[in-house]
């Protein structure tokens, strides 16, 4: 069998249902996204209506979580897992769970199911630029995605290709031209993909899912960037929610012993949570000016950490006394360009131990987090630090019976003499002086260590780039920002359209590549991005 060729074998319907639903499970997943947690069939779970009631707020829009419930029904519902249904939206591609809950007491057992089918895939997402929704038509595919996860192309061609057909979680065909031309030479997906593009209707910030599993069966998936994702006010989700009577269900549930059915959004609030992540949470008792972190989904799929305070400890609703749900009211230490909730539910978060979490708020993007112990900073490309080392080796031998140095930072030295890393941005500044008056010392030279080492991963060839908007140049220098973050910030001021950058509604931000090539800022890590970058663009949508 050719390794590009499709199993006729496809699930009956769009589900779990079939023989060959592994791969449609596996592709359902990505396509949900890491940080969904999916129940499991046999789990003991809580169901917590309140969760319930928010996920049809964001749906139709409606101020229903603070209704007065017209049953009486407790706040969490301990239930079992008895069957999960992967389905997903007709017209938007968005994926959801039907899931079934059984009101059980503690002797119900349900089995586990063996999965038979289960094979070593291999797969690859990338967030699409806007090379890849071009005019032009193409897809770039990464290198070691085209090779890791495509069947390998006959170089002996004088230009390579082959077809590549792929279903989506429709069960429906996308055929792909794959070839590699250009110059430099890229692997590219061709004919085919405006089709695609068109069809899904995908723009950039949008991702793309590509799985192949070890019989040679392709799948591809899309995920909405998070201002795509539709209201849902028209969806199965809302009106069979909503038509039922979600909370009459769960309650004639729970005094029947029945089973009720309840449908799960991957960007939905967590009202499903097992029983022992549940009772871990809350028995950690978390209280007012506990520290945490919490994981989130930025803007190119990637997960971040922030940290926060918790600063009240109360009801999320007046209706639904001593529940758990969203009875946690936050600070959180920073700013950041994707919405995050006020108020968290105690399985939502982490405790947060100083020491060694703090970094974590620092360092947001997963991909480049780093390690500190009490030795000092231990990055995952020495060979970038290996001048910083030597120099921090000789300033020890010059000065150790005068000084006394943490993480090669000498403790008796000014302040002004210690701040090498200035300027930084005026909230920056602010908040470092917060970590002052707040954190211990070994935490406050651990930050400004590790900031120290991000800025040592960037070669720069050149300190100032230009940036075009609408006919007007102007030149930055990306030495002086720690991160996409600070730099969207100054040039928004710089060009006098504070907020509307961050907001993506009416201007999106683009850069050209050393290879000549448009893609999205954002896409690559920062470090990176400062190497590649030859020039920024801001153009309105």
């Amino acid at each position: 069998m050719a390794n590009n060729q499709i199993m006729n074998a496809q699930p009956k319907f769009r589900g779990t249902e079939g023989v060959n639903r592994y791969l449609y499970d596996q592709l359902w997943k990505l396509c949900a996204g890491s940080l969904f947690d999916l129940p499991k069939i046999g789990e003991e779970v809580y169901y917590f209506p309140q969760g319930h009631i928010e996920q049809l707020v964001a749906s139709a829009n409606d101020n229903l979580c603070q209704l007065k419930p017209i049953f009486d029904i407790s706040s969490r519902i301990h239930c079992n897992v008895v069957s999960i249904k992967l389905r997903v939206e007709t017209n938007t591609d968005e994926v959801y769970a039907k899931v079934s809950l059984l009101p059980c007491p503690p002797e119900v057992e349900i089995p586990f199911p063996n999965d038979n089918n289960e094979q070593n895939i291999k797969y690859f997402t990338k967030v699409l630029t806007a090379s890849d929704i071009g005019p032009h038509g193409d897809f770039i595919l990464f290198k070691k995605d085209a090779i890791e996860c495509l069947p390998p192309l006959d170089m002996s061609q004088l230009i390579p290709s082959q077809e590549i057909a792929a279903k989506d979680l429709h069960d429906h065909v996308w055929k792909f031209k794959h070839t590699f031309r250009g110059t430099p030479k890229r692997h590219l997906f061709t004919s085919g993909w405006k089709e695609f593009v068109k069809g899904k209707n995908l723009t950039v910030g949008d991702s793309f899912v590509f799985l192949r599993g070890e019989n040679g069966e392709s799948r591809v998936g899309i995920r909405k960037a998070s201002h795509q994702q539709s209201d849902m006010s028209s969806s199965v989700i809302s009106k069979e929610s909503m038509h039922h009577g979600f909370i009459a269900s769960a309650s004639n549930a729970i005094h029947t012993k029945c089973m009720f059915d309840v449908f799960y959004k991957p960007k939905s609030s967590k009202f499903i949570v097992n029983c022992d992540k549940f009772l871990d949470a809350v028995n950690r008792k978390l209280n007012t000016s506990s520290r945490f972190t919490m994981k989130f989904e930025g803007h190119d799929f990637n997960e971040i950490i922030y940290s926060g305070t918790i600063v009240k400890v109360e009801d999320f609703s007046i209706y639904w006394k001593g529940s758990e749900w969203r009875n946690l009211q936050v600070q959180w230490d920073e700013a950041a360009t994707i919405p995050r909730p006020n108020k968290v539910s105690p399985w939502e978060i982490e405790p947060l131990i100083p020491s060694s979490n703090i970094l974590k708020s620092v360092i947001r993007n997963n991909k480049r987090q780093r390690e500190i112990n009490e030795f000092g900073p231990i990055i995952s490309k020495p060979d970038y630090n290996d001048q910083m080392a030597q120099s921090t080796k000789e300033n020890s031998t010059t000065n150790a019976s005068s000084s006394f140095r943490l993480f090669g930072f000498d403790l008796t030295a000014s302040s002004k003499a210690r701040d090498v890393l200035e300027p930084l941005e005026s909230y920056q500044k602010n908040k470092t002086s917060e970590i002052f008056e707040e954190e211990n010392l070994d935490q406050i030279q651990a930050v400004t260590s590790l900031t120290e080492i991000q800025r040592k991963e960037i070669s720069f060839t050149t300190s100032s780039t230009k940036v075009h908007m609408e006919g007007v140049v102007r030149t930055v220098d990306l030495t002086v920002f720690n991160g996409y973050n600070h730099m969207i910030v100054e040039l928004e001021k710089l060009f006098n359209i504070e907020g509307k950058l961050h907001m993506h509604s009416q201007w999106k931000l683009t850069f050209k590549d050393h290879e000549g090539d448009m893609m999205l800022v954002g896409d690559d890590p920062w470090p990176k991005f400062c190497n590649i970058v030859k020039e920024i663009v801001i153009s309105s949508k």
